[in-house]
């Protein structure tokens, strides 16, 4: 009788826990790092600034028409006799460029939107390809993206980025003078 209850609770505790063939491999990637580290990420981002700075052109061209009309409206209104038509004149215009102040601002918003995932979306890809590549190589069933710190705890011992960066040969640069600032250390050049 003892012994049909040993083989029961052995038969439970088997179908229980599953076994170290089913067990499931989880490493985790830095994605945004990798991303960043792409030589092409540079190039984007140099891009990205351009066209921004264009759209940032036209709003302060807004910005310099909307102060001139507003000068205007403040001179006018402080004439000793102000001209009403030229106040509404000048009032209709201050308003009509807040408006298309705050509509070229919401356009650009967008714009700056999509050329950011026109520029990004190959680069993401690319480094999605490569998580997939040497997941699959390691053995690998899930990789998580630490880029913005919502994983607890891992295991360096599963970080795939030096895997991911070598598939997309990324090479890291090294710190231009790691010991700089600390005690006992000194730059070329120079005496202690």
């Amino acid at each position: 009788m003892n012994k049909s209850i040993f083989i029961a609770a052995l038969s439970m505790l088997c179908f229980s826990f599953p076994s170290a063939a089913n067990a499931q491999k989880v490493g985790h990637v830095n994605f945004q790092s990798i991303v960043q580290a792409l030589p092409e990420y540079k190039t984007a981002d140099t891009e990205y600034q351009v066209y921004s700075q264009t759209l940032e052109d036209d709003l302060k061209f807004i910005e310099s028409e909307y102060t001139s009309s507003l000068e205007k409206l403040n001179e006018e209104q402080s004439k000793p006799v102000p001209n009403a038509t030229k106040i509404k004149i000048h009032t209709a215009t201050v308003q009509k460029l807040q408006m298309d102040y705050q509509e070229t601002q919401q356009i650009n918003q967008e714009k700056l939107r999509e050329k950011l995932a026109e520029l990004t979306q190959p680069l993401t890809e690319k480094v999605s390809n490569a998580v997939s590549e040497v997941a699959k190589e390691k053995g690998y069933t899930h990789v998580i993206d630490n880029s913005y710190g919502t994983l607890i705890y891992a295991d360096d011992a599963h970080n795939l980025d030096k895997a991911v960066k070598a598939k997309l040969k990324i090479v890291d640069t090294p710190a231009v003078n790691p010991g700089a600032g600390k005690a006992g250390t000194t730059t070329p050049g120079t005496s202690k």
